[in-house]
């Protein structure tokens, strides 16, 4: 379980009024290394997204995992798989996990946030263990308690946010843990509404976010 969280990174997710949004510090191991190429948040469906933290070769099985199980669930059914469906068949994969001697399980933490007709926007954590629950903001990683305080504290704010105002809320989370200011290409930030399909915000989109929270404390 520590494993899973060991890495050093932090990641939030909040839900809003018709959205869902996360974010994670982006840490780039080496400076040779091409940072297009390092990220935690994965798209699974048009409706899905996923932020994964723990051991890279474990955040590849389960997200192959996730995608093949969403493509499935799609094909035999005929609409897409919501997230909640989609977060509790990962759990119980999880949980067959810990009952078999010659298997370990998977050290990596999952937020997933999705949105749909019947439960409009979700945001939910699954843990290696095969628990999962629903929540109006969570966290994981080094800064969890932190970040957990924080969002009690704004908890009555959070279901009448917009689009825009989740990942306000995320990033004003973010902050307040690091106990600092970041550029927009220290952080990944992944967003998906009722209306629009998840999409990771561009550092040009991130930096609007960010100017816009600056304002809003210098007045």
């Amino acid at each position: 379980m520590k494993a899973a969280t060991s890495g050093g990174n932090t990641a939030i997710a909040v839900r809003g009024a018709k959205s869902a949004a996360f974010i994670v510090q982006k840490k780039i191991p080496d400076r040779l290394v091409d940072p297009t190429s390092i990220t935690s948040i994965y798209r699974i469906t048009d409706s899905v997204g996923c932020l994964m933290l723990g051991l890279p070769a474990d955040v590849r099985s389960q997200v192959e995992r996730l995608r093949y199980e969403a493509n499935e669930f799609a094909f035999t059914n005929g609409y897409p798989q919501p997230a909640h469906v989609l977060a509790k068949r990962m759990a119980d994969l999880c949980q067959v996990h810990t009952q078999e001697a010659s298997s370990r399980a998977m050290a990596c933490v999952m937020l997933i946030i999705g949105a749909d007709d019947e439960k409009g926007a979700q945001c939910l954590k699954v843990d290696p263990a095969g628990h999962f629950l629903p929540y109006k903001a969570v966290s994981t990683g080094k800064y969890e308690p932190e970040a957990m305080n924080f969002l009690e504290k704004k908890v009555t704010e959070l279901e009448a946010l917009d689009a825009d105002g989740t990942v306000e809320m995320a990033i004003q989370a973010m902050q307040h843990v690091l106990s600092s200011d970041f550029k927009a290409n220290e952080i990944e930030v992944g967003v998906v509404t009722t209306d629009s399909k998840f999409k990771l915000l561009t550092a040009a989109q991130v930096d609007q976010r960010l100017n816009a929270i600056s304002d809003r404390s210098d007045n």
